[in-house]
């Protein structure tokens, strides 16, 4: 009886005789080679292309082409608010003139009517306490007209990408009983009627 002398492969774990052992591990060599070769050519593939490697352009100009075309477009939409706003503000010049020339007749015929009746007045020899309280009371209604005007103004003001149109006309200055109306605030995009008529108006506009 022949007993054959066996051999463990540590790279397998496989009992071989050995008769087969040395084929065994010329195989196990070959393999190792092989893979040692195409793992060597990877690695220097990436050698080479770590050489060869840039920082992208997503990262250099990307950004910079991305920045430059949001400056380029909120440019454009402050341009076109800007050119809106100037058109509001010359309707509300337009609009204060008409009413300013109005409201400047009125004290003028108003001031004639008094004109008259002073001259009136200066031909009697005695004047009566409600003439004198009368007089009075329209000089200082008209004294309040004048301080008023000097109180009138279109103010802009602004806050990042909103700009807001506050005007300040004619208020309480033909009569002394008459209450200013509160305060309104409208969009710009209501389009809504605009008014003199006592009181202040507020109007604001968002770019974003």
């Amino acid at each position: 009886m022949f007993f054959f002398q066996r051999a463990k492969c540590f790279h397998c774990s496989r009992d071989l005789c050995l008769i087969h052992l040395t084929e065994h591990t010329q195989y196990v060599e070959n393999q190792s080679r092989r893979f040692l070769s195409s793992h060597e050519q990877i690695l220097n593939d990436f050698y080479n292309k770590l050489k060869s490697l840039s920082v992208s352009s997503r990262i250099l100009e990307v950004p910079f082409v991305q920045l430059e075309k949001w400056r380029r477009d909120a440019h454009q939409k402050l341009d076109e608010l800007a050119e809106q706003k100037r058109r509001e503000i010359q309707e509300k010049i337009s609009e204060y003139q008409i009413e300013f020339t109005k409201k400047t007749n009125e004290q003028r015929q108003k001031i004639e009517i008094l004109i008259k009746r002073l001259n009136d007045l200066s031909r009697q020899t005695q004047i009566a306490n409600k003439d004198i309280k009368y007089l009075d009371e329209k000089i200082i209604e008209t004294k309040t007209f004048f301080s008023s005007i000097k109180k009138h103004s279109i103010e802009v003001s602004t806050y990042a990408f909103f700009v807001n149109i506050r005007t300040n006309f004619f208020d309480c200055q033909t009569s002394t009983s008459r209450k200013a109306r509160p305060e309104s605030k409208e969009p710009v995009s209501n389009g809504n009627k605009h008014h003199f008529d006592h009181k202040k108006r507020s109007l604001s506009v968002s770019l974003l």
